[in-house]
């Protein structure tokens, strides 16, 4: 068992700057647009709308992240009204460069295709949420060093220097988010009022152990993957299912995992 949440400290609403100028704020959950919620789906943390940059001179940055996430799975229609909205919030100049619509995200997509489809959830009616409701950037990934281009950009321009917190690490992770958050995921929990629990991720996983009181999970890549779980939660008990998040990149390994779970269940088997 991992340690419980005590809510020692509290988050402001607004907790950095993107590039550009735009606030990364709090993420509050994605509610059910059903009378009740099939499942709680809980992630690690939210991620951020991305474009590509053509900076003046002919550089380019493939994806920058600048403004928080679509609160909705997006579409390339989706997006590039997004980013047309994010351009004219930031103020755009032709002297920073041109902006384009990336790709739409692969996660959120897979998360319907591979989490909910094979498991008869309805996308409308899933109450989501993060454990820390706050984007993070991960040292030493494309994104970091997509931030310190615009950074170095940004110091000769005037534009405001990116801020935004460093990825912790997974221990410091979970035990951030027992501290600061418990408290709020817990009335989540009540809220949503769901019968099954889908958590994305080892962090999360972890983290919605402390919540429930119960032992933490091991991760493996054998028959047991994606097993469900009986969990007692006040008057109530709920099933719990712990999977990695299938856009992970973490190996052949765990994607192949995840892809048997989904094919087995998107066939007619149990959870």
């Amino acid at each position: 068992m991992i340690e419980v949440c005590t809510d020692e400290a509290w988050s402001p609403p607004v907790v950095g700057v993107y590039p550009f100028g735009r606030p990364a704020v709090r993420r509050g959950p994605r509610l059910p647009r059903t009378d009740r919620a099939q499942a709680f789906l809980l992630g690690v943390y939210p991620g951020a709308l991305r474009v590509r940059w053509h900076r003046p001179g002919g550089g380019r940055v493939a994806a920058l992240a600048v403004d928080d996430e679509p609160d909705a799975c997006p579409t390339g229609t989706d997006l590039a009204d997004r980013v047309a909205t994010w351009r004219g919030a930031v103020g755009w100049r032709a002297e920073w460069g041109t902006v384009e619509v990336t790709d739409p995200p692969d996660a959120a997509r897979l998360v319907v295709t591979e989490v909910l489809d094979p498991l008869g959830v309805d996308p409308h009616a899933v109450y989501a949420t993060h454990c820390v409701p706050t984007y993070f950037v991960k040292s030493g990934d494309r994104q970091a060093n997509a931030i310190a281009e615009y950074d170095r950009f940004a110091a000769t321009t005037g534009l405001p220097r990116a801020a935004l917190h460093r990825r912790p690490d997974r221990r410091e992770l979970v035990h951030r988010a027992l501290r600061q958050e418990g408290r709020e995921l817990l009335r989540q929990l009540k809220d949503a009022d769901a019968p099954l629990v889908i958590t994305l991720g080892r962090e999360a996983a972890d983290v919605f152990a402390g919540l429930a009181g119960t032992d933490r999970v091991p991760f493996r890549q054998t028959g047991t993957y994606g097993t469900s779980h009986p969990i007692p939660l006040g008057a109530r008990e709920l099933r719990w299912i712990p999977l990695i998040h299938p856009a992970t990149r973490r190996g052949v390994g765990w994607r192949n995992t995840h892809t048997r779970w989904a094919l087995e269940h998107s066939r007619g088997g149990r959870p």
